[in-house]
């Protein structure tokens, strides 16, 4: 399993919130529709938040991101995104079903 993590800052709350509308209404979703696995966004403050993207390969993972490669340039013009990643080595603990 590939996971990408993006850390995304926007330059207010207001355009943070536009970003994840965008995000949850479009992006993800397409995402899925090509083959991701899941997608979860964690805010870390008002202006800020961390996607955990998962992937069955590196391979899945770089064809996804091609596909959206003019809409992530697209919010890298107005936020701060840092991507990084990683393969998954080890998966240890509960399934928990909550949105809290």
């Amino acid at each position: 399993m590939k996971l990408r993590i993006a850390k995304v800052t926007a330059q207010s709350d207001h355009q943070f919130k536009m970003l994840m509308a965008f995000i949850e209404k479009d992006l993800l979703p397409k995402n899925i529709s090509f083959g991701q696995l899941s997608g979860e966004i964690f805010r870390t403050s008002p202006n800020s938040c961390f996607v955990i993207s998962r992937f069955t390969s590196k391979t899945e993972a770089d064809k996804i991101m091609s596909i959206m490669k003019a809409e992530l340039d697209e919010m890298k013009a107005t936020n701060k995104i840092k991507l990084i990643e990683g393969r998954r080595i080890l998966n240890f603990g509960q399934q928990i079903d909550s949105f809290t």
